[in-house]
């Protein structure tokens, strides 16, 4: 069990993934700087109101697109495995630190059957909202074990739903919950012009 800091946000930055993020408030201003000067990293966890959840993921600064005058700054962080969130404390720069172990896959035997069948799901939401993602998306896809976390970067998922998908420890329940709302979506959404609103509404930046 390790003391790591915690960063509450209205997201989720699932493994594998990078996001952009504007540090503005103090005491995250002093925990960017920690990290910087220590090379380490905190864990991004989903906020729903005033409770935060007990699973988050790691992440660490992939880089500083910009500091400001102000002391503001704008970052990447690239995701890079879940924990589990135990005892939380203050620390004294003002920022939540807790005693967290890692969270992993129950079972790492997956069923291609099941993945081929929710790529193919997602690749008929993409072509119903005639998108098209770069190329750079489906290069990572295929590098990565954890295929679920990356298609549901470009998915449209609630943050709830986003959650629900990240505490499951198992790839395969992740793919068959991923074609589970495919195939609602697919029922329910017939405009192309809302399908790609859906995708387009990610902040997930589909590069390394």
């Amino acid at each position: 069990m390790k003391k790591i800091p915690i960063f509450p946000l209205q997201l989720v930055v699932f493994p594998n993934s990078r996001y952009p993020l504007h540090i503005f408030e103090e005491r995250y201003r002093k925990l960017l700087k920690r990290c910087m000067s220590e090379g380490s990293g905190f864990i991004t966890v989903a906020k729903f109101g005033t409770r935060i959840s007990n699973v988050g993921v790691f992440t660490r600064v992939s880089e500083v697109i910009k500091y400001y005058e102000t002391g503001e700054s704008d970052i990447i962080v690239q995701g890079i495995k879940r924990y589990l969130i135990g005892e939380i404390s203050m620390n004294p720069d003002g920022y939540l630190e807790a005693e967290a172990t890692e969270y992993e896959d129950d079972d790492n035997i997956i069923d291609f059957s099941l993945l081929d069948k929710m790529k193919e799901k997602f690749e008929e939401i993409l072509n119903k909202a005639n998108f098209h993602l770069e190329e750079s998306f489906w290069k990572r896809f295929k590098e990565i074990e954890t295929k679920s976390f990356k298609v549901a970067e470009k998915s449209g998922l609630t943050l709830e739903q986003q959650q629900e998908l990240l505490i499951l420890k198992d790839e395969n329940l992740r793919l068959s919950y991923l074609i589970e709302y495919f195939n609602k979506l697919n029922e329910h959404i017939a405009e192309s012009s809302v399908l790609k609103q859906i995708v387009l509404s990610d902040g997930y930046l589909n590069v390394k």
